[in-house]
């Protein structure tokens, strides 16, 4: 979970990113953005719906879709689409520290890593091709332990 300023840091650059657009903040958004934030891991808008509906029943899963996607135009999460189809969401933190994943195909477990020599190499091939590199994202598929010892390849 992250530090209590990091979320700080968060909930002010998104009442930021909502004053500049002119965009409400309400007390719905505002329990999801903390749910949000206080959730480690990657979740789909169902899950982190899921999640309020226990004490916030009055949250619907729209309200939910919008506020993971003005949280991402805020930068303050990454929608990823592995390839189950599903749109999942994590929070940046609060210096946006890239990583990628390894992702099992058979129960879906998402693991981030961090290696700066495959970071070094992808800068340095786009330098090569004079490509100036925005973002990008590097993602394994596989088997995990656990998938392989029930049977899964």
């Amino acid at each position: 979970m992250p530090k209590p300023s990091a979320i700080n840091h968060a909930m002010q650059k998104y009442g930021e990113y909502l004053t500049r657009h002119g965009l409400k903040s309400t007390v719905q958004r505002e329990i999801i953005v903390n749910e949000f934030l206080r959730t480690k891991g990657h979740l789909s808008a169902d899950e982190l719906h899921s999640r309020l509906r226990v004490s916030h029943s009055s949250i619907g899963l729209a309200t939910v879709y919008r506020t993971l996607k003005i949280l991402a135009e805020a930068g303050l999460a990454h929608e990823r689409r592995f390839k189950d189809g599903y749109s999942r969401y994590e929070y940046t933190g609060p210096d946006g520290m890239h990583h990628d994943h390894i992702v099992c195909v058979g129960c879906g477990q998402v693991e981030e890593f961090e290696n700066k020599e495959i970071e070094t190499l992808q800068r340095q091939e786009a330098e090569k091709r004079h490509f100036k590199m925005l973002d990008h994202k590097f993602e394994i598929y596989g088997i995990c332990r656990q998938c392989q010892e029930r049977g899964g390849e």
